[in-house]
């Protein structure tokens, strides 16, 4: 009887332990298991800006109403016009995006594409009076050219690369497209007349370039008659957070590298000097005043085409251009973020390259309320244009999704009112990010962990109890 007990003890004890021992091995295997990395960052971004250091809103809105412009609406426009004046048109769209990591380890594909369209043009002070104004007060000097240009491309973008989980740094080998492009300047150009305006002489080397296999015709541009051009750029981001205080460094670059432009398109070249002694003032031969009758050389005769003046050198060609190497339009930004307390945050920032003809610097500062939102302004310079606010706003619209907003020179977006005569351009950019997963680092900020400290825990005191 004890040894039937005994059996059925035992058989029912190694069922029992069979049932179990799969059910631990489970456990165990479940326990080191780590949590999937979800996917990293991804962003959609569209942008469009204008910005002038030379003519303001209300010049040129006064000049797109076109009618009569008198002397003295030139001579207001140009009096605060600095030596070398300028604009520039930026305007297109981006989409970014992260995989999860591949394989076991840290590393993830990421990249982007996206449009964009840069418009470029510098001219000196002398030439806009000499157009509007004419040469009544440039007698006797010399009046330059250099510099003066227009550039303008339309360019797609495609960048492949690889994003760390841990660090967040990120290369990128990048593809652009420039679709269609087109450029004139002149790098050497003089104009002199003499103090007695009988003399004149002017100098010109002056260029222009086109990605294109023939004018367009009355019926407009063709894609076909384009020539596109392609290049090859290395694109990335290397941010630097602390550890122990709330500072963040975040270096981004995009298209650091050379475009290839292929052999065909239109060129032409003029080099031009032209010298002359007894110039008149216009239209003088129509003039009985007593003077001598043999009044030289006038605008008159220029019009008519006897000029009879004498060609030092007149060169125009015009071929199809030959291959050449070119940068493409780079950008490179470093920023620079502190958190001073959990509610404020202050940043500088210093933006290169996309054709503009000096750096831009912004400094400002935010406000973070909640999780959910934060705004700020910022003090903006350089670029195409002189000082002017920025107004940004950051919402939280999910656990992982943030809209953001940032309007550069916002008086600037009331066009053709007075609030706007006074400024020099207007801009803004609009995205949505998607915040990266589980097993990514996230940056300080709105988009990351939050500043607050926790509260001072305090221990529980028992109670006095007598004796």
């Amino acid at each position: 009887m004890l040894t039937h007990s005994f059996m059925s003890r035992w058989l029912l004890s190694s069922i029992l332990l069979c049932l179990a021992l799969p059910m631990l091995r489970a456990q165990s295997l479940v326990a080191d298991l780590e949590a999937p990395v979800e996917r990293g960052m991804a962003e959609w971004e569209v942008w469009g800006s204008q910005r002038s250091n030379a003519l303001s809103s209300g010049t040129i809105h006064t000049f797109i109403e076109g009618g009569f412009l008198s002397r003295d609406f030139f001579k207001d426009a140009l009096a605060l016009h600095p030596a070398l004046g300028g604009m520039g048109v930026d305007v297109g769209w981006s989409k970014r995006w992260t995989t999860r990591p591949l394989g076991q380890g840290s590393w993830a594909l990421t990249g982007s594409f996206g449009s964009e369209v840069l418009v470029s043009s510098l001219w000196r002070k002398e030439l806009m009076e000499l157009t509007f104004l004419g040469n009544a007060g440039h007698t006797g000097r010399v009046d330059l050219m250099n510099g003066t240009g227009v550039r303008a491309g339309a360019f797609n973008r495609f960048s492949l690369g690889m994003e760390n989980t841990k660090t967040r740094q990120r290369l990128e080998l990048s593809l652009v497209q420039r679709m269609a492009g087109a450029e004139w300047g002149i790098p050497n150009g003089s104009f002199w007349v003499s103090e007695e305006a009988d003399s004149m002489q002017v100098n010109v080397l002056s260029y222009a370039l086109a990605s294109l296999n023939e004018l367009p015709d009355t019926n407009g541009l063709a894609w076909n008659q384009t020539l596109p051009a392609y290049g090859v750029g290395i694109s990335g981001a290397l941010p630097l957070t602390s550890e122990m205080w709330p500072l963040q460094f975040h270096v981004d670059f995009r298209d650091i590298g050379i475009l290839f432009e292929p052999a065909g398109g239109m060129v032409a070249f003029v080099d031009t000097g032209i010298s002359t002694t007894g110039l008149s003032v216009p239209l003088t031969s129509y003039i009985d005043d007593g003077l001598d009758n043999e009044q030289g050389l006038t605008w008159q005769n220029i019009v008519d085409g006897n000029t009879g003046y004498q060609l030092d050198s007149i060169l125009l060609v015009s071929d199809s251009a030959s291959s050449r190497m070119m940068m493409l339009p780079s950008r490179v930004q470093a920023s620079l973020t502190w958190w001073p307390s959990p509610d404020v945050q202050i940043r500088a920032k210093v933006r290169a390259g996309s054709w503009m003809p000096s750096s831009e610097y912004t400094l400002g500062v935010g406000w973070i309320p909640g999780k959910r939102l934060a705004f700020g302004l910022d003090f903006r310079s350089g670029g195409w244009g002189g000082p002017r606010p920025v107004t940004w706003l950051k919402l939280r619209i999910s656990e992982k999704r943030i809209l953001s907003l940032e309007v550069d020179d916002p008086a600037g977006w009331f066009w053709g009112q007075e609030v706007a005569a006074n400024t020099y351009g207007r801009g803004v950019r609009f995205s949505l990010q998607r915040l990266p997963g589980a097993g990514w680092s996230r940056f300080m900020g709105l988009p990351s962990r939050d500043l607050r400290k926790p509260l001072p825990r305090v221990e529980p005191v028992a109670p006095k109890t007598g004796s």
